[in-house]
């Protein structure tokens, strides 16, 4: 099955700008305690991933299309598809992400305010 990729018409998965920034800028290495001398550290994963907090402004339309597309194209967040987010240099790139998590709603009469965590692979 081919990947999805992000629905034409709705924003760049750059985010507003209080919702900028990662808290970290990979998976930190798993230690595991040795019996004797300093514990062995791992990577935990084969593929490098970075999770980015996304906040997204959309009108009715925008939020009906984006459910849509979680919901079904993406199986309720459960596969990986390519969007447009904003890469280290600044500048928009397309890259491959999932959602990691819930995705959060607010209603704001004419827009709805839609979070959540993105994983962006090779970022």
């Amino acid at each position: 099955m081919a990947i999805a990729a992000w629905p034409p018409g709705l924003p760049d998965l750059v985010g507003l700008a209080a919702s900028l920034g990662t808290s970290q800028l990979f998976e930190p290495p798993k230690t595991t305690p040795m019996d004797d001398g300093p514990g062995r550290t791992r990577t935990r994963t084969l593929t490098n991933e970075t999770p980015r907090t996304i906040v997204l402004m959309l009108s009715r339309d925008q939020f009906q299309v984006f459910a849509r597309f979680v919901r079904l194209t993406l199986n309720k967040g459960a596969r990986r598809f390519t969007a447009p987010v904003r890469l280290p240099s600044g500048r928009l790139g397309i890259r491959t992400c999932r959602i990691d998590g819930a995705v959060s709603e607010q209603d704001l009469g004419p827009h709805s305010r839609v979070s959540f965590t993105l994983r962006i692979y090779d970022w």
